[in-house]
């Protein structure tokens, strides 16, 4: 096998499993931003609740609650790209440990009063919404890991396969095809260092990307497209 039959296959490999990475994390997403809409409602009962009582011990609470509702999913582009979760990660942990520092504090107060109570039961459901979210954001990051920190190979490989294709193959019809599905999946993964999309369109982009790939079909056969580097190989 050539260096570029060898760069090819790998790239469509690469190309195949991030799709199906994308796929995992496009399935878990939409239920973990439904655990931060339940977050912000409970902190937005939390708020009401504290409306109605003024000490510097409501100050407190009321500081942990608006910093447990500056959520990654509310924040511009928080789903534009394919790095891992690790801040999100740590995030979910942070606010969970805010949280649970506003329910021990409330225990002081639970047994007899009936505002502690309430929202000590807010407090509470955040904390299992914030653990349910960040069990499935350890999912997500365990399957695009491999492919964040694989981007930059595989962005070299999809180089190498352009040069090669202009510098080797002869100047044909077939091989200006090949040429343009190459080029077409380098401009369709031109932001590939910085992640494609965690949405559909991630997923449609990569499929159309491993399409382009299937049709050109790249088979090196011709003795010059061999750089016989074997010194390197």
């Amino acid at each position: 096998m050539s260096t570029f039959d060898y760069a090819n296959q790998a790239l469509r490999r690469d190309m195949a499993a991030y799709a199906r990475a994308l796929r995992t994390i496009v399935e878990a997403l939409p239920e973990a931003r439904a655990l931060c809409d339940k977050v912000l409602k409970e902190v937005r009962l939390i708020q009401a609740l504290l409306a109605f009582a003024s000490s510097p011990q409501i100050v407190a609470l009321t500081q942990i609650a608006y910093t447990i509702s500056n959520l990654w999913a509310y924040r511009e582009q928080s789903l534009a790209r394919t790095l891992g979760f690790t801040d999100e990660i740590n995030e979910a942990r942070a606010y969970r440990n805010e949280a649970q520092r506003a329910i021990t504090f409330l225990a002081r107060h639970a047994s007899s009063d009936p505002l502690a109570n309430e929202l000590t039961t807010c407090f509470n459901n955040i904390v299992a919404c914030l653990e349910e979210e960040e069990r499935l954001l350890i999912e997500c990051d365990q399957a695009i890991r491999p492919h964040a920190e694989n981007m930059e190979i595989t962005r070299k490989r999809l180089n190498l396969l352009i040069a090669a294709i202009d510098a080797r193959l002869p100047a044909t019809p077939e091989t200006a095809t090949i040429l343009a599905s190459y080029s077409e999946a380098s401009r369709l993964l031109h932001d590939w260092e910085s992640g494609v999309p965690l949405d559909e369109r991630g997923i449609t982009i990569l499929e159309t990307c491993l399409d382009l790939l299937e049709r050109a079909s790249l088979v090196f056969p011709s003795p010059s497209l061999n750089p016989g580097w074997g010194g390197m190989g």
